[in-house]
């Protein structure tokens, strides 16, 4: 029995030692991580500093065939100066992204084929603080209004500061009246740096080559996230028909929308929340019944605003919701053909419901009484895998042009 006890309090006291021990190498580690945070801290010289990358030429006749060649990469960084650059990066390239300095900028790398993207974005990202060496530059900016047009000119005019500076492409946020004319000088036609520009809405210069019209996409700026399609429940039945929440602007459609509404008591069976002011920000509560209508609504209806594409025609298709559009042309200098408006929606064969007006609304709901649940999961997951090909058809075509531009 002695030796019993004897032993146990070897045990006890080994086990004892051994917690020391382990306790005592955990804080000489930390310790050391201390020392060595401090000394970057202190020693490091411009904690603003972002990372760079070896500089690799962007092609040129020369070596064109070992661009293609999976041994060559290409480096090109992306500058997001505009809320659409996060729809670019995080739901077509689908890069990842991770906030640096607390949120003063982001970064993202990603490789796709030969082609190695360096993405940045936020307040921090300014001409003297991005890699100097920068020889391929995809610069996201915003042309909506005269104030951001200013901004984005400034930007434009730093690239004369970049010696290395090889190969320019623009992704911009049009004007809703497709007024884009003040980017002209800065084109390489006319004695510019930009070879390439990707442009949002209707423009009617789009030719595939120096101009591409590019999607409007979700409001990254409202933090609308990259949704997963498996994490969408095609099977549930959904509460209601449809959903409408937005603003209504006195003598617009969406007065029209309201009375038809209101006429057939149609928000017995809809989702409705609207505001008569236009709100920049996202509250959590407005947020939530956003997320909430499209997850659970068949339809998501869509009347126009300033121009027919809105951001909530793609969150609609983020939860297979199908966007009813209403399909006519609003004013300025976009797209007048066949296929106006929603051009590059029509070419990739959206499967969305068309209308004129909206008194035409009861007959779709009545309509939707007919389907049966089968036909509206199939629906469903229809809108979800056309969205999904949609956007890496858009991501296809970014690199391909990119890469072309390679030969110029």
């Amino acid at each position: 029995m002695a030796k019993n006890k004897h032993g146990g309090r070897v045990r006890r006291m080994l086990a004892s030692l051994r917690c020391k021990i382990l306790t005592l190498l955990v804080a000489f580690i930390y310790f050391i991580c201390t020392l060595y945070a401090v000394n970057v801290l202190l020693f490091k010289k411009d904690e603003h500093q972002f990372p760079t990358t070896p500089p690799i030429a962007f092609g040129s006749p020369s070596n064109r065939h070992d661009l293609n060649s999976p041994r060559q990469v290409v480096d090109i960084e992306i500058w997001g100066k505009a809320a659409i650059g996060l729809f670019l990066w995080e739901h077509i390239l689908e890069g990842p992204l991770e906030e640096k300095l607390g949120g003063v900028w982001s970064f993202g790398q990603k490789q796709i084929q030969n082609v190695r993207f360096i993405f940045r974005t936020g307040p921090g990202v300014v001409p003297g603080k991005v890699p100097k060496e920068t020889r391929n530059v995809v610069l996201v900016i915003n042309g909506r209004e005269p104030k951001k047009i200013e901004f984005a000119k400034a930007w434009l005019e730093s690239l004369e500061n970049f010696p290395n500076l090889r190969h320019v492409v623009v992704v911009l946020l049009g004007n809703e009246r497709c007024d884009n004319e003040w980017l002209d000088s800065y084109l390489a036609t006319n004695g510019g740096r930009v070879q390439v520009a990707f442009i949002v809405y209707d423009i009617p210069y789009a030719d595939s080559k120096t101009f591409h019209q590019w999607p409007l996409g979700v409001a990254t700026y409202r933090k609308f996230p990259n949704v997963p399609i498996l994490s969408v429940d095609v099977n549930q039945r959904r509460k209601y028909r449809c959903n409408f929440l937005g603003t209504v602007y006195p003598h617009s459609s969406r007065v029209e929308l309201q009375s038809v509404i209101r006429q057939y008591k149609l928000d017995d069976i809809c989702f409705v929340k609207t505001r008569e002011t236009w709100k920049p920000g996202e509250s959590a509560e407005s947020a939530n019944d956003f997320h909430f209508a499209l997850a659970n609504s068949d339809l998501t209806l869509n009347p126009v605003g300033m121009n027919t594409e809105c951001y909530r025609i793609y969150e609609a298709c983020s939860y297979g919701s199908v966007p009813v559009i209403e399909d006519v042309v609003t004013p300025g200098n976009c797209r007048l053909d066949t296929m106006s408006p929603l051009h590059l929606l029509k070419k990739y064969k959206a499967p969305f419901i068309y209308i004129k007006e909206w008194q035409e609304l009861p007959k779709i709901l009545e309509n939707e009484k007919q389907l049966t649940h089968k036909e509206i999961v199939e629906r469903r997951q229809k809108i979800l895998f056309w969205y999904k090909s949609f956007k890496e058809a858009l991501r296809d075509q970014f690199v391909d042009t990119l890469q072309a531009v390679c030969s110029v």
